[in-house]
């Protein structure tokens, strides 16, 4: 590590995940034993017709893992894509073909970038939101309350705070020695850690659901959960 980042925090996190781009893929799946299974629950629960020409924003999309996942579940959507990383975007166009009349990529910070009111069916996000300031998090959800259609979901899968500080403590043991099984070195463990004490914002899961709810959403529920990892979500009531 050792950089020396004079730019916002936001900048920054684009700045490591720039840097780590190219062995992202690998690492993310060693640094989080149940990655996949995470994805998974993540689109189990994305009640929409798969077969509809629904629009899609995807919030912090990385090299494009659940992007691929998305074009797969719902072939017939449009796919928005946003990361603050250039590299990463770049390695996500590879993995779907940026040419695609039915992909659009924007590389940008969730609070600079800017839809119209109801634009989107779904709002998806995967180990991203975490990156945000707890006050900047409230803030957000009423943007993407905003972007939804009445009826529309949000889904997310991230990283929460256990609480109280015990549980936080025993989830990043278990973690490291679950890494550690799951084939990441010393050297991976350390750059997740640096990464997590520099640039991650953890909130508890019931901060979540207050912010949630605040901004306007119902039916606000966890789907799963595994140690610190967490898929949950609501939706934007259908007005009368």
């Amino acid at each position: 590590m050792g950089a020396d980042f004079s730019q916002t925090p936001e900048a920054s996190v684009g700045d490591f995940f720039d840097r780590v781009s190219e062995d992202y893929d690998q690492s993310i799946r060693k640094a989080i034993p149940p990655y996949r299974e995470m994805l998974d629950a993540l689109l189990g629960y994305c009640f929409l017709g798969v077969e509809k020409p629904l629009r899609i924003l995807e919030l912090g999309c990385g090299t494009g893992n659940l992007s691929v996942l998305l074009r797969a579940l719902f072939p017939n959507a449009r796919l928005t894509l946003v990361d603050l990383s250039p590299d990463m975007l770049k390695l996500a166009a590879v993995k779907l073909g940026a040419e695609s009349e039915q992909l659009q990529l924007l590389q940008g910070g969730f609070m600079e970038v800017s839809f119209q009111p109801e634009s989107f069916d779904l709002v998806i996000s995967s180990m991203a939101l975490h990156h945000l300031r707890d006050a900047e998090k409230p803030v957000l959800y009423e943007r993407i309350f905003q972007w939804l259609k009445p009826g529309g979901l949000f889904r997310c899968a991230d990283e929460v705070l256990g609480v109280p500080e015990s549980v936080h403590l025993e989830n990043m043991r278990r973690w490291e020695i679950w890494a550690r099984q799951n084939g990441a070195t010393e050297a991976d463990i350390q750059l997740w850690s640096d990464h997590a004490e520099q640039y991650d914002h953890y909130a508890p899961l019931q901060a979540h659901f207050q912010w949630l709810t605040t901004s306007g959403f119902q039916d606000v529920e966890a789907y799963w959960r595994n140690l610190m990892w967490t898929v949950f979500g609501a939706s934007r009531p259908i007005e009368p």
